[in-house]
Parts: structure tokens; sequence; C-alpha cells
């Protein structure tokens, strides 16, 4: 396997996980916009995922800007930016006496970053596709392909 295929596979993965991330805090906000969960729940739910986000998400800027991946790095710069803003200005976390107040606030901001996420995300799925049919078109990679169909065909029979 190609560095480039594992950095594409990597930043799939990663991407992927801030994808599950922000959906979960949305379903979060919206079920206590329509009380199916109590304030003090939600907000520690939702409170839970502000590092492991921060995280995954310098992780993956880190790893397209050490890779050259400068188009797709841009969106995540932006968003890790964004991140940093609001994580030294405390406003990442909600407050459970304020969050009904927040929650219009809340759920806007976590759609755009659903948007970026999910723009970022078809990027990312394209050039790892492209990635893995590349190096399959190579002679080396013709013969791994080769293989591989050999050994499925026979698996099958």
């Amino acid at each position: 396997m190609s560095w480039s295929f594992l950095m594409w596979l990597v930043s799939f993965i990663l991407q992927a996980a801030l994808l599950g991330m922000v959906m979960y805090t949305l379903i979060c906000l919206s079920d206590l916009e329509n009380d199916f969960i109590n304030p003090h729940d939600s907000c520690t739910r939702v409170n839970r995922l502000v590092v492991p986000e921060l995280v995954a998400q310098a992780v993956l800027t880190g790893l397209l800007l050490v890779s050259g991946k400068w188009f797709v790095a841009i969106f995540q710069i932006a968003v890790l930016a964004f991140h940093i803003h609001r994580f030294f200005r405390n406003d990442q976390y909600t407050d459970v006496t304020e969050i009904f107040k927040q929650l219009p606030e809340q759920k806007k901001r976590r759609i755009l970053k659903l948007v970026l996420y999910l723009i970022s995300f078809v990027i990312i799925i394209y050039r790892l596709v492209e990635t893995a049919v590349t190096a399959l078109l190579t002679p080396a990679g013709r013969k791994v392909a080769k293989q591989i169909i050999n050994e499925a065909a026979a698996a099958i029979h």
C-alpha cells in the first residue's frame, strides 16, 4: 500500500468520526428541543464530545498539512481555527442553565459544521477511491489485483 492511500484512509476514518460526533450532537439537541431528554443529560452528552472532536480535528488537519494536501486542508484549518477560538473562550461547552437560550445558535453552528464536514467527506472519499484505482493501474498493482481476484474466485468454488 502506498503512503497516499493510507493517508486518505486515515483521513476518511477521522472525517467519518467527526461526522458521527456532530450528528450525535445534533440529535441530542433535537431531543432536548422536543423534550425527549432533560437539559442535564443533553449537556453532559454534548460536552463529552468537545475535546474528542477538537483532537480529531487537529489530527486530521495536521495529517493533511504534513502530507501536502492543501486544498482539503483549507476546510480543516478553518474549522480547527473555529474550534480553538471557541475552546479558549470557553464557548464550546453548553451550560445546563442556559441551554434553552443557546439552543438555536448551537443547532445552527452544528449544522454549519455538518455541511463543512460533508463537503470534506465527499472530497476525501473521492481522493481515496482515486488513489486506490490509480495504484491498481500500475503494473505491480495489476499483478496484485489479479492475484486478489484469482484468490476470490478460487474461494467461491
